[in-house]
């Protein structure tokens, strides 16, 4: 296990201090990746950390203390995830990311950079190989005691330096001290307690999340619902209007085709004959089965990192 003092900089010596209750090493928070002091990143990393302060200081252990805090990156998403939710993978993927002696932890962000009140963390001995690779594009891969792996992507490159440092000094102080986790575990945020996938609800303090029955009820019923119900608003709203829209015309053109209703005339002045109707209808309930899949898909990954109903003491 790492201890708190381990030396991260050659020419830096550690030096723990205090900032709203929670222990850093400014040697290495508060300089670059060299380990010269640098003003503007202890700035930076103190605005970073200031957002978590709600949890942060009940979050850590006895002898933990932070080493580094990435403001900004992106959860770990597959390339067609990321395709098929375009600019909105970077609002749905916001990481604050905080390097400790222990463990790595990971909290999910709003787009306002306000925290999201999802928190999952990993042991250092949990985590068997870790890497920063790529150019464009720096991303921190992991891959786990359970044989999984993932990548955080979207790192800066000042960011990716100072990673390798830690990793470096951090990773091989930890070897052969895997948990039964195996990897990441998500958090209450309420009363910090490990939860168990698959349960929304904290065993220890009854904190009630959001569940993937709900979510697949309000995405058939709802348009627009599955993305509302996995707080991914701006999603919903255009889905709403969107899928919303070829439903309407699925409706009709059903009720065309059954005589209900009164077929419309083509742009040439021709009644359009049932057939013609029934195959519009089926292509729109086709687009719209379509489209609540990925919106299932995209709203279940959402779903997984524990989103909360509720803060404690509300109504």
């Amino acid at each position: 296990m790492p201890n708190l003092d381990l030396p991260i900089h050659a020419t830096q010596l550690p030096r723990v201090t205090t900032a709203d209750g929670v222990p850093l090493r400014e040697d290495v928070l508060f300089t670059n990746e060299k380990g010269e002091p640098d003003e503007r990143r202890k700035r930076r990393a103190l605005g970073a950390l200031s957002s978590l302060r709600e949890i942060l200081p009940s979050l850590l252990e006895k002898d933990e203390t932070v080493l580094y805090v990435v403001k900004t990156c992106q959860a770990p998403m597959g390339s067609l995830e990321q395709f098929l939710l375009g600019w909105n993978a970077y609002r749905v993927s916001a990481t604050r990311l905080v390097f400790t002696n222990l463990r790595l932890l990971h909290f999910g962000m709003e787009s306002d950079k306000k925290w999201r009140r999802t928190v999952k963390a990993v042991r250092w001995g949990d985590i068997t190989e870790a890497k920063v690779k790529g150019w464009l594009n720096r991303m921190l891969q992991l891959r786990y005691a359970n044989g999984t792996k993932e990548a955080y992507w979207r790192l800066q490159r000042k960011d990716s330096l100072k990673i390798k440092a830690v990793l470096d000094a951090v990773i091989p102080q930890s070897r052969g001290q895997a948990t039964p986790a195996q990897g990441f575990q998500s958090i209450c945020p309420d009363c910090r307690a490990m939860l168990t996938a698959g349960k929304y609800e904290c065993a220890s303090c009854g904190l009630r999340f959001k569940d993937e029955k709900t979510l697949l009820k309000r995405t058939i019923l709802i348009p627009g619902g599955g993305y509302m119900y996995a707080s991914m608003t701006l999603l919903g709203v255009l889905d709403f209007f969107t899928e919303g829209l070829f439903t309407v015309v699925a409706i009709f053109s059903l009720l065309m085709a059954i005589g209900i209703v009164a077929p419309e005339r083509d742009a040439d002045g021709r009644v359009m004959q049932s057939g013609e109707t029934l195959t519009v209808a089926l292509f729109c309930l086709l687009l719209v089965g379509t489209h609540k899949a990925l919106e299932y898909v995209h709203g279940r990954r959402a779903i997984r990192t524990f989103l909360p109903w509720k803060k404690r003491g509300e109504a």
